[in-house]
């Protein structure tokens, strides 16, 4: 016989442990919800950053806490099972319990958002929110029951203090691996996972334990017509998971559609920004991955010997550039201009940005100069969206690393992505002869160009509050490898290298007195044709610079540079003979100590340059200049250097850890960008003339700046008695001459800037080269008896020569060191 159970007496409960299971799982969902939203979020200021908040508390506070407690209420049976007796709810407090955790939620996230790992009072405000989450979940549990129409509950004091402490110290200790250790959770879903997991035991452990301590009384006993209203907020509980299972499963969609695009990424030409702070850690998205914008599909090759590395003019021109981005910042609207014109004009449904799936594959009518052209406009495109992403000027962007990374290495199920088009005679064309031209470049690999820079704590505070992260590189490095499909352990000693570099461009050039320096200046015949005619040997972790010791840090004397002049065309063996001799015999104090003074740091740089070739080494006593360490006002650098070409079978380096072969046309190319380089100014000015005649030939010269439009007219003129072969006038062709390599053996490498102009477009100028600007003078003489309003005052016609870039100590250098080598 059933237990009847009248009004004011104690009802026991038991409970249905497959809905407490259940009530986890609600509170999980929620959590995950939570989570995920964390950790897309962008931070910020404005109404963006309060809906963020908004949804972060409304997924928690509804989804985790409010739909597990009506969830997880159900599993309690209250005596024989009755329904009379069973718990029902007032709408007015269970309305109630749906704002308070809500509202609670967004206070506690909008106060840690505030302050940032290191900061201060960041801790204090982390504590805080962790404290008012918990309250929140504890404050809704107890809002809730006492929305408990048909029982009057006690709850002890203790059990109350309980699950307060246990929803608390959850909830801090979970705030603070997020917010905190943020960084080695990023892009990592079993760690998020796991921070859901935690965060949903924190409200199921504080719902439990405050439940089991809660004693009930009857104090109404409802019919049975009260079936529905107690199933109201089951159902809606019931809904709200199921659209939060919705939200959860779009997160796995767009997490999936993401890892392909960046498989996609992964073949093509990238631009990143490596942006580190003082700490060393670097710049990440919320995903844990380097910024980056996509330049082109691929770089195009019109021949196996043509590779796309750091001795491509092109490579150079675009490392040059980012020394000096006020060089073309004013054109980068009239560039994405004419991008979109010319690819519109090429396939009217191919996409115009480079961010997009955009394709530039040449035809038969497509020149190398106009791929040039175009590629260098992607590439400025890119780095000025990518600017704006950051939120920075372009000039503070950084500049050109020094080396070209290969991605998608891993991917050996990449595949070509199979389209249908409908034929046509440009297709026709194409497939006519299979070998008229290489299509897939670097055999389905793509490359990565990065621009480095250091940021202090202002700017790292800014791009944190732009939405990104600052992470140590071994925590993101396998996440960054994995998107780019590299190696973990090359991804890692890329970026290695990469804060090198940077820390190496942020220091402020040397502002010391005259000083003197001994250098090796070792070069050799290139093994790889597509890396120029000569390479030069540089360290590894100073590829800007000789092998060198410092000799004194004062200017030379006249009686040094005599004895220096004795060392002239002796071999490094010979000189250090020479100099122990001459150290142990010499009477002078003075003559002495310089003699010890030259053999050690003789003897150091053979230590610097551990190669047996070096001991061939020829000095030459002639003092080089170094414009990159000279400076007015506290005099000049100069360079005293061994100067050798070794033999082809001994020229390889065995100290492969502190020495290295780069191209000798781009070493030169690094002498150009120093800071106050006067080479940044002529380099402006050719970008303006080229650029600027090609621009207003396509009618966007009106977004130019007043002297690309002077230097435009300047062409324009030049220009007017020449029919160019080239429709973007002049010619900057992506490869290089085919200037045979064995003519001369010693023929100087290709500059920076040299073979982008073809030599013959020059010959045939009007003027002669010469810069031309005009004035046109109009007189408005108005009378009433006159029928003439204006005349033609004539033109009036100023040239002068505009000047060229000098030649660079390593120029000097090469001169010297083929001279001494034709000698011997």
């Amino acid at each position: 016989m059933a237990e009847t159970y009248h009004v004011g007496e104690k009802v026991p409960f038991r409970l249905s442990s497959g809905i407490i299971i259940a009530s986890f799982f609600v509170s999980l969902v929620g959590s995950v919800t939570t989570v995920e939203l964390l950790h897309r979020r962008r931070e910020g200021k404005g109404w963006l950053l309060w809906l963020q908040h908004l949804a972060i508390s409304v997924s928690f506070g509804l989804v985790a806490i409010w739909c597990m407690h009506f969830v997880g209420n159900r599993a309690i049976t209250m005596g024989n099972g009755d329904p009379s007796i069973q718990l029902y709810y007032n709408p007015g407090f269970t309305a109630l319990s749906v704002f308070l955790p809500i509202v609670f939620l967004f206070f506690g996230f909008t106060t840690v958002e505030f302050r940032q790992p290191g900061q201060r009072f960041f801790w204090p405000s982390l504590v805080l929110a962790g404290v008012i989450a918990g309250l929140a979940i504890t404050g809704m549990h107890y809002v809730g029951n006492f929305g408990i129409s048909n029982y009057k509950l006690t709850n002890p004091a203790g059990y109350v203090v309980g699950s307060a402490a246990i929803a608390c110290t959850a909830s801090v200790v979970a705030l603070s691996l997020f917010f905190y250790f943020k960084e080695r959770w990023i892009n990592s879903w079993i760690r998020r996972l796991a921070y859901a997991c935690l965060l949903a035991g924190a409200v199921s452990g504080m719902h439990w334990t405050a439940t089991v301590g809660t004693s009930y009384t009857l104090s109404d006993a409802r019919g049975q017509g009260s079936t529905v209203s107690r199933d109201t907020n089951l159902i809606v509980a019931i809904v709200v998971s199921l659209l939060a299972c919705v939200v959860c499963l779009g997160f796995a969609v767009l997490n999936q559609r993401r890892k392909r695009q960046l498989a996609d990424r992964a073949q093509h030409v990238v631009l990143a920004s490596a942006t580190f702070d003082p700490d060393g850690k670097i710049l990440v998205t919320n995903e844990g991955l380097m910024p980056c914008q996509k330049v082109t599909r691929q770089f195009n090759q019109r021949s196996f010997a043509d590779e796309f590395n750091t001795a491509h003019p092109v490579f150079q021109w675009l490392f040059r550039v980012t020394f000096n981005w006020s060089g073309v910042v004013d054109l980068i609207p009239a560039m994405r201009n004419h991008l979109r014109a010319v690819m519109t004009s090429k396939d009217p449904t191919r996409p115009i940005t480079p961010g997009t799936e955009t394709a530039w594959t040449h035809d038969d009518d497509e020149t190398p100069e106009e791929y040039s052209i175009i590629f260098r406009e992607h590439f400025c495109v890119a780095a000025n969206d990518l600017a704006d992403s950051l939120g920075v000027p372009l000039s503070d962007l950084g500049v050109l690393y020094n080396g070209i990374m290969m991605t998608g290495s891993l991917a050996t199920d990449f595949q070509p992505k199979k389209t249908f088009k409908l034929p046509s005679r440009s297709s026709e064309k194409q497939t006519s002869d299979i070998e008229s031209g290489i299509i897939s470049t670097m055999f389905g690999r793509g490359q990565l160009l990065f621009l480095v820079r250091t940021v202090d704590k202002a700017q790292v505070a800014r791009l944190m509050t732009a939405g990104y992260r600052f992470a140590q590189p071994n925590h993101v490095g396998d996440i960054i490898a994995r998107s780019m499909q590299v190696p973990q352990n090359e991804m890692l000693n890329t970026i290695d290298r990469l804060q090198k570099y940077a820390h190496q461009c942020a220091e402020a050039p040397l502002e010391s007195a005259a000083s003197s320096y001994l250098a090796c200046f070792a070069m050799r015949a290139a093994m790889n044709k597509a890396n120029g005619n000569w390479e030069v040997l540089v360290p590894i972790d100073s590829p800007f610079l000789l092998p060198q010791v410092e000799l004194t840090a004062d200017p030379l004397k006249p009686w040094q540079q005599k004895i220096l002049t004795r060392l002239d065309g002796l071999s490094v063996n010979q000189c250090l003979s020479w100099l122990n001799n001459k150290a142990a015999e010499s009477p002078l104090p003075g003559d002495k100590e310089f003699l010890e003074l030259l053999l050690d740091q003789v003897t150091a740089l053979t230590i610097s340059v551990p190669e047996g070739f070096f001991g061939q080494a020829i000095f030459s006593s002639k003092p080089i200049r170094v414009d990159g360490l000279s400076h007015p006002g506290n005099g000049s650098v100069y360079i005293y250097a061994f100067c050798i070409i070794p033999d082809v079978h001994s020229a390889s380096i065995k100290s492969t850890n502190k020495l290295t072969y780069v191209p000798l046309s781009f070493f030169r190319c690094f002498q150009r960008v120093y800071k106050g380089s006067p080479d940044h100014a002529i380099l402006a000015r050719k970008i303006h003339r080229e650029f600027g005649a090609i621009l207003a030939s396509k009618g966007q010269a009106s977004s130019m700046s007043t002297s690309s439009n002077r230097d435009s007219i300047a062409d324009s003129i030049a220009n007017s008695g020449v029919k160019s072969k080239s429709k973007f006038g002049s010619k900057w062709p992506f490869s290089r001459g085919d200037t045979p390599r064995r003519g001369s053996i010693f023929r100087p490498d290709s500059a920076s800037d040299s073979h982008l102009t073809s030599p013959k477009d020059m010959a045939p100028q009007p003027f002669g080269g010469i810069m031309v600007s005009s004035d046109t003078t109009v007189e408005i003489n108005i009378k009433a008896d006159s029928n003439v309003e204006l005349q033609d005052m004539g033109i009036r016609t100023e040239a002068g020569v505009g000047a060229n870039e000098q030649p660079t100590y390593v120029d000097e250098l090469f001169k010297i060191t083929s001279t001494k080598w034709r000698q011997n």
